[in-house]
C-alpha cells in the first residue's frame, strides 16, 4: 500500500512536470525569439512588462490561491468545498473586469514610475489587464490542485503553453511582431481563452445543479471570502514580497542604469523557469500533503525524508544549472555573455532556496504564515539597503539578491525547526 501511494505521487509529479515543462518551454521559446529579435534595449521593457504583470498578479490574488487549498483540505463537508472553489472564482472574475477598467490610468501611472515604458503602446495597459487575467489563472489552477485533480491540472497547464505558442506563430508569420502583440501571446490571449472555457463549463453545471445550491451560494458570499482572506493576506503579502525580491534588481536597474544592464538581467531571468518549473511540481504535491501535517512527529519524518533526498536534489540540480548556462551561451550570442553570470548567480542561490523551501512549507501545517511575511520584509530591506552600495550591474545586483535569498530561507528554516522539536 505504501508503494502504490508513492507509485501514485510520482505519476501525479511527473504528469505536472511535464506539463510545466511544456508550458515553460513554450514561454521559452517566446522570450528568446523576443530577445534576439528586439535586441537588449527593447527586450528590458518587455522584461519589465513580463515582471510589473507578475508583481501585480500576487498583489490582486493575496494569497487567496493558497489560503483555498488550505482551507479546502481543512473543510468537511463536500458542499463547502465547491462553495469556497466558487466564490473565489466569482471574486476573482469580477477584479478582472475592474483591471479592465482601471487599465488606462494605471498605465499612464506605470509610464511616470517606469520612464523606460513611455513609448511602448498599448503594452502598459496589457500590463494592467494582463495582472488580472493572470490572477484569475491562479485562482483556476489552485482549484484544481486543492482537489488534487492533478490531471486537469496538467491538461489546463500544457493547453496554456500551447495556445502561448500557437498565437505567437500566428503573429510571427502575419508578421505582425511588435512588444504589444508579443506580449499578449504569453498571458492576455490565451488565458482569456482558457477562462471563457472554464466559465461556460461552470455555467452549464450551476444550470442544472439545484436552486439552493445556487442561493447558499449568493448568501454566504462575504462570509466565505472572509474566512479565506484572514489567512491568505498573510500567504499574500508574503509571496507578493518573495515574487518582488527577483523583480527588485530589474527595477533598480531600469531607474539607475543603462537598458542594456536591465536587459543583461532580463536575459539571466528568462532561463531560471527551468528551476521553478521543478519547484512548481514538487510544490503542487507537496502542499496539500503538508497542510495536513497536525503531529510534531508528522513534521519531523517530513524534514528527515527531505534531507535523505537532499544528495540527489543538488546533484541534478547543479548539473542542470551547468548544461543550462553553456545553452544560454548558444541560444543568445555574444552580446548577452554578462546574462550567463547572472544566471549562474541567480540559479544556485535559487537550488539552495527550493531545497530549504520544500521543508519551510511546514509554516502551513504549524499555521504560522506571518513568519514567512517578516522575514521577506527584512529581505525586501536589505536588497534595497545594499543597493545603494554595490555597483549598478546585473551580475551584482544578482550576487547580491542571491545571498540574501539564501540567508532568508535558512532564517525560516531554523525557525520551523526550532517549534517542530520543541513541541
Amino acid at each position: 500500500m505504501k508503494y502504490l501511494h508513492f507509485t501514485q505521487k510520482i505519476n501525479s509529479f511527473l504528469s505536472i512536470l511535464s506539463a510545466n515543462v511544456i508550458n515553460n518551454f513554450c514561454s521559452f521559446l517566446i522570450t528568446i525569439f523576443t530577445a534576439r529579435f528586439l535586441g537588449p534595449m527593447e527586450f528590458a521593457k518587455f522584461a519589465l512588462a513580463v515582471a510589473l504583470t507578475t508583481n501585480l498578479a500576487s498583489i490582486l490574488d493575496l494569497g487567496s490561491s493558497t489560503a483555498l487549498i488550505r482551507l479546502y483540505n481543512a473543510a468537511k463537508d463536500d458542499n463547502y468545498k465547491s462553495i469556497l472553489i466558487n466564490v473565489i472564482s466569482n471574486f476573482k472574475l469580477g477584479l478582472c473586469l475592474l483591471m479592465i477598467v482601471l487599465s488606462y490610468p494605471g498605465g499612464q501611472l506605470l509610464i511616470q514610475i517606469f520612464p523606460i515604458l513611455k513609448d511602448t503602446g498599448f503594452l502598459v495597459y496589457l500590463v494592467i489587464v494582463s495582472s488580472g487575467l493572470l490572477s484569475m489563472w491562479m485562482t483556476t489552477i489552485a482549484a484544481e490542485q486543492s482537489q488534487k485533480h492533478f490531471r486537469s491540472f496538467q491538461l489546463y497547464t500544457l493547453a496554456y503553453g500551447i495556445l502561448r505558442l500557437i498565437v505567437a506563430a500566428i503573429f510571427i508569420i502575419k508578421q505582425q511582431i511588435s512588444l504589444a502583440t508579443i506580449f499578449t501571446s504569453l498571458y492576455a490571449i490565451p488565458i482569456s481563452i482558457l477562462m471563457i472555457y472554464k466559465y461556460i463549463s461552470k455555467y452549464i453545471f450551476l444550470k442544472s445543479d439545484n436552486n439552493s445550491y445556487i442561493e447558499y451560494i449568493e448568501a454566504n458570499n462575504f462570509k466565505i471570502l472572509k474566512s479565506i482572506f484572514n489567512y491568505g493576506v498573510w500567504v499574500g503579502i508574503g509571496g507578493f514580497l518573495f515574487s518582488l525580491l527577483y523583480q527588485l534588481p530589474q527595477f533598480v536597474l531600469a531607474r539607475t542604469a543603462s537598458g542594456s544592464e536591465v536587459g543583461f538581467y532580463g536575459a539571466g531571468f528568462t532561463f531560471l523557469p527551468v528551476f521553478m518549473l521543478t519547484n512548481d511540481s514538487i510544490r503542487t504535491i507537496l502542499l496539500p500533503e503538508v497542510s495536513a501535517i497536525q503531529s510534531p512527529e508528522g513534521r519531523q519524518n517530513f524534514q528527515k525524508r527531505l534531507w535523505q533526498i537532499s544528495p540527489i536534489f543538488f546533484s541534478l540540480m547543479t548539473t542542470v544549472l551547468v548544461v543550462m548556462s553553456c545553452v544560454q551561451y548558444f541560444l543568445l550570442g555574444q552580446r548577452y555573455q554578462d546574462s550567463i553570470l547572472v544566471f549562474l548567480a541567480m540559479g544556485s542561490s535559487t537550488i539552495l532556496v527550493m531545497f530549504l523551501g520544500y521543508s519551510n512549507t511546514l509554516i502551513h501545517s504549524l499555521g504560522i504564515p506571518y513568519i514567512d511575511v517578516m522575514v521577506n520584509m527584512t529581505r525586501v530591506i536589505g536588497f534595497i539597503l545594499f543597493s545603494f552600495f554595490i555597483p549598478k550591474t546585473a551580475v551584482w545586483m544578482s550576487l547580491c539578491l542571491g545571498g540574501i535569498m539564501i540567508i532568508g530561507e535558512l532564517i525560516i528554516y531554523f525557525i520551523i525547526k526550532n517549534r517542530v522539536y520543541k513541541v
